[in-house]
């Protein structure tokens, strides 16, 4: 079974604000203002409107989403796990202890526990990984090591207006902006010691207050100005690959979380992953190292529904429009984990 709906009651009005504080944050001194010119309410309702969905849990924070590949020392790798149904809080535990551990779930599969771990520095990806084997106890033969080889998208962004459905499965289209995908240049960029000093304090989220970016300016002696101005320029330069707002997808009603692992032909794997990559209800896609006779499925998707007869009847739309049916749909039945990693030093 999925994980179950924790709904919050959101109005069109909620809704729309969401779309736009995910997709559209305005990176000004009073972004409140832009928002409400463009719903036709009140800065203040804008304001009021976005406490309450961070106080109900629907809004995590607003910040920036960096683009790990601009980072040469940092390093992912996807791990799933056989685990018996006795031990899995246990190992659950375990593993989410590990800061460099993003995302933990339970997946409705054989492999039944799937986490990611994406570490900067030489050596601490595996590191972790031996330890967090050692300490679990689970065999090897329980266990895949799926390193990332490419990353075709990550554009964790949902639907949130069209209320029948989070997924359009009528057809696909171009990745929206800030999307990661295949085309875009990941040449080595680096940020200096003011940039990292201003994601760091705001990489748990902005400040929820008229004047955001001023409230950050006095905090780390930065004027709001250079802050904007910096944000800017590491978005142009695609060190950030957006900023907005994360949200908890479920409580607005999109519980269906499942991973589709596809079987493609190394020849195809470009064509293929570049395909599913411009439909917008594919959130990630990734090709992956296989583990022969043991995994062969080299090519993950994301995909976020409202059920899970959407999600399905998107994946085999997915499968028809790349002409793959070799693939196998993994619903998440527990959310251990769901975080980021911190800024490289």
């Amino acid at each position: 079974m999925n994980v179950k709906k924790m709904n919050v009651k959101t109005d069109e009005m909620d809704r729309k604000l969401m779309q736009m504080l995910q997709d559209e944050f305005p990176l000004v001194r009073n972004p409140w203002n832009v928002l409400a010119k463009h719903l036709g309410i009140s800065p203040e309702e804008v304001l009021e409107r976005t406490r309450r969905f961070y106080e109900s849990g629907i809004l995590r924070k607003i910040y920036p989403v960096l683009n790990r590949s601009k980072f040469s020392d940092c390093e992912s790798t996807l791990i799933a796990m056989r685990v018996p149904k006795e031990r899995m809080m246990e190992v659950a535990a375990i593993i989410n202890e590990y800061k460099t551990v993003t995302h933990n779930y339970e997946r409705e599969h054989d492999f039944n526990l799937w986490f990611t771990i994406t570490a900067c520095g030489k050596g601490n990806l595996e590191r972790d990984v031996n330890e967090i084997k050692r300490r679990t106890g689970i065999p090897e033969k329980d266990i895949l090591n799926l390193p990332t080889t490419r990353v075709f998208k990550i554009d964790v962004r949902f639907h949130f207006i069209k209320n029948e459905n989070a997924l359009n499965v009528s057809e696909g289209s171009p990745p929206v902006p800030n999307a990661l995908t295949a085309g875009d240049d990941v040449s080595e960029s680096t940020m200096d010691e003011k940039d990292k000093k201003i994601i760091r304090a705001i990489e748990e989220g902005i400040p929820l207050v008229e004047y955001p970016f001023d409230a950050v300016a006095a905090h780390i002696g930065i004027s709001a100005e250079e802050i904007l101005s910096r944000l800017r320029k590491l978005i142009n330069q695609r060190i950030i690959r957006r900023f907005g707002g994360s949200f908890d997808q479920r409580k607005v009603g999109i519980v269906a979380n499942a991973v589709i692992a596809w079987k493609v032909p190394r020849d195809r794997v470009e064509e293929v992953g570049v395909t599913l990559s411009c439909f917008r209800g594919v959130t990630h896609c990734y090709e992956r190292e296989i583990v022969p006779g043991k995994w062969e499925y080299n090519l993950f998707t994301v995909v976020h529904g409202y059920d899970r007869e959407s999600v399905e009847k998107y994946a085999k739309m997915l499968s028809e429009a790349v002409g793959i049916d070799d693939y196998v749909v993994m619903f998440s039945s527990h959310q251990f984990k769901r975080a980021s990693i911190g800024t490289p030093h």
